[in-house]
């Protein structure tokens, strides 16, 4: 069980041992260098082991496609942004204001780390046993990267969106360690994300304050008048559009979240886009996934980059499942009889279906066919379920574990498959040692077709 006494009292929030803080008091200090374009991206490694730090199962349309700790990580970064995240919402504790810095700095959610990475990796994840009061810590300088470790004994961690008295938010914690990454140190003024200490649940730390905002402000600058700014964006199949003031007339880049883990946490990028000023279309990367879109525009400084916009790509309509029909009938090696299944999607666009035919007899020839309407006919010792008219789709052999497998070339079919239509696959194959006509079927299986 986590040591109770530490959570009744102060803990410190400490940044790396080495780090010697200016003497400036009064107000927020900083601890020299801020991080360039080149390292806004942040990610975590989900190794932590409290089960209240993966219990928020609740998804949201700010934070599409995340929830638990990585959710709370993602959230943590944000109020240091230089405009609302989207409509701001997302956080009980602030709604409609997620997002306050209003300086030159805007982050890069990247999702999910493999692992705990290098000092300069960006990357948020737990650390085993712990360390006197210190809760979590930041290691520096982070002019080329950052990486900060949250102890596991300090605490029981909770990653929200309510947490208890007895407990400590991760991501409140986290805001102040990402404090320090983007370059700010202690500062004495109560009630700042950036105050040396915090009791818990620490839930007010999420927010952070009028000393924090001028630290961050003083460190990147005051947003500028012409930094590029995203208002609102729409979402087509495969396709994205971003409005917004300020783009550029061409050399525009825009960054989206990676899809799935990565080892390293670049953005996935398009580059050279062109605008017409106040609006962006572009096809979405397959390699993009859920989470914020941001847009760089040509020139180098750090007012040259967005503010960061929850994007959740559109994938098209979601097909009904394939589903199998009619009948099958025993063969000499299986009482139940060959029986139809697939594997892939059922996208025309990526032509990845493939065919399978369990329960067949090894090493036996036989065809896939496929048709539009269904029949239910004696046919051989099985039944024909497919009607006319009938599209053959090459003769294959049965493997030795009596499985017939058939990559659907939708590019090179004898008969034309379309978004909407619904066909019908059987399998067609010869079996003399079940006697009687010596060929049997398997059952059908309906393929509802999308985009």
């Amino acid at each position: 069980m986590k040591p109770q006494h530490v959570l009744g009292s102060l803990a410190a929030l400490a940044i790396a041992s080495a780090l010697v803080l200016p003497s400036r008091t009064e107000a927020f200090t900083t601890i020299g260098g801020n991080l360039g374009l080149t390292q806004r991206d942040y990610r975590v490694f989900n190794n932590f082991t409290d089960p209240t730090a993966n219990d928020n199962a609740t998804p949201d349309a700010n934070f599409p496609g995340y929830t638990g700790v990585a959710m709370a990580m993602w959230k943590a970064n944000l109020d240091w942004s230089s405009r609302l995240h989207g409509n701001g919402n997302g956080d009980p504790h602030q709604p409609g204001g997620l997002g306050s810095g209003g300086a030159n700095f805007d982050p890069s959610w990247q999702g999910y780390a493999t692992g705990i990475g290098g000092t300069n990796d960006n990357i948020i994840s737990e650390l085993a046993g712990s360390s006197g009061a210190t809760l979590a810590f930041c290691e520096t300088p982070i002019a080329d990267g950052w990486r900060i470790r949250v102890y596991a004994d300090a605490a029981i961690w909770n990653d929200g969106p309510t947490t208890p008295n007895n407990q400590f938010d991760l991501q409140g914690v986290i805001c102040h360690e990402l404090g320090h990454a983007l370059g700010l140190g202690h500062t004495t003024v109560v009630g700042a994300t950036m105050e040396a200490a915090v009791a818990n649940p620490a839930v007010a730390s999420r927010s952070i304050a009028a000393d924090d905002i001028a630290g961050v402000q003083a460190i990147y600058g005051v947003a500028a008048a012409g930094k590029p700014i995203i208002s609102g964006i729409a979402t087509a199949p495969g396709q994205l559009t971003i409005n917004g003031s300020n783009f550029s007339g061409s050399g525009n880049e825009v960054w989206f979240t990676q899809l799935g883990s990565a080892s390293n946490g670049d953005p996935v990028k398009l580059t050279g886009v062109a605008s017409n000023g106040v609006q962006i279309v572009v096809n979405v990367p397959v390699n993009a996934g859920p989470g914020d879109v941001l847009v760089k525009i040509s020139g180098a400084g750090n007012d040259k980059l967005s503010n960061p916009w929850p994007f959740q790509p559109d994938n098209g309509p979601t097909c009904p499942l394939a589903f199998n029909s009619c009948f099958t009938s025993p063969n000499s090696v299986d009482a139940v009889g060959a029986v139809m299944g697939y594997a892939g999607t059922q996208s025309i666009a990526a032509n990845n279906l493939v065919l399978l035919a369990s329960g067949c007899p090894p090493n036996a020839s036989g065809i896939f066919y496929y048709g539009s309407t269904e029949t239910f006919t004696v046919f051989g010792n099985g039944y024909r379920c497919v009607g006319s008219p009938v599209f053959r789709l090459g003769i294959l052999q049965v493997n030795l574990f009596g499985d017939a497998i058939y990559n659907l070339n939708q590019n090179a079919l004898p008969g034309p498959i379309s978004s909407g239509q619904t066909k019908f696959f059987q399998f067609w194959y010869r079996n003399p040692a079940a006697g009687g006509a010596g060929f049997n079927l398997s059952d059908s299986l309906g393929v509802p077709f999308c985009p």
